[in-house]
């Protein structure tokens, strides 16, 4: 078991997007695995979750060894971070679904933390201002915009008439050639 084997198909991702999706009464339209990096000192690949909302779940999964009841080793994959909206959250219960009464409880709660969460995240949301990118230099004034492209358009003219002289030069030569026996 290698945490490349983690994909949204993984049966702990699954059941945690399945709970979640209940405990939240919302979609998650997009479940995403990201690349394996070390958190916390641990090597881990995040599983990013967006509830139709805009709420982002990041889950962090890791490969653990554990006991089974024959006292035989096996290894899981265990979550041991979650952040909500970019925000650690502590872990409060248990996230193993071997046993799905525990781990449907704190999904949950964390469901129920999503939900009485969502007015402040929308109000956050909204108060922020989408601001477009720059792209180039710093915006001119009208002016000296204006100044700019009559001066582009002189530079553009000057090229059209260098560019319609060379043409005249090849289309004489053209008919030089074509007339010669």
């Amino acid at each position: 078991m290698k945490l490349s084997d983690i994909t949204e198909k993984t049966q702990l991702v699954k059941d945690f997007v399945a709970q979640l999706k209940k405990a939240t009464k919302q979609a998650i339209p997009i479940v995403e695995v990201g690349k394996v990096a070390r958190v916390s000192g641990a090597s881990a690949r995040p599983v990013n979750l967006v509830l139709e909302n805009g709420q982002t779940v990041k889950l962090f999964l890791r490969v653990v060894s554990a006991k089974n009841d024959n006292n035989k080793d096996f290894e899981r994959f265990d979550i041991f971070r979650i952040d909500i909206n970019g925000k650690a959250q502590p872990l409060s219960g248990d996230y193993d679904n071997s046993y799905r009464p525990a781990f449907d409880a704190s999904v949950n709660a964390l469901g129920n933390m999503l939900r009485t969460g969502q007015a402040a995240f929308d109000k956050k949301r909204a108060k922020q201002k989408i601001r477009k990118p720059r792209t180039g230099p710093a915006p001119k004034n009208k002016t000296q915009q204006l100044n700019e492209m009559l001066n582009d358009a002189a530079d553009f003219d000057k090229t059209i008439d260098i560019k319609t002289k060379e043409k005249e030069g090849l289309e004489l030569q053209l008919t030089n050639l074509t007339s010669q026996p």
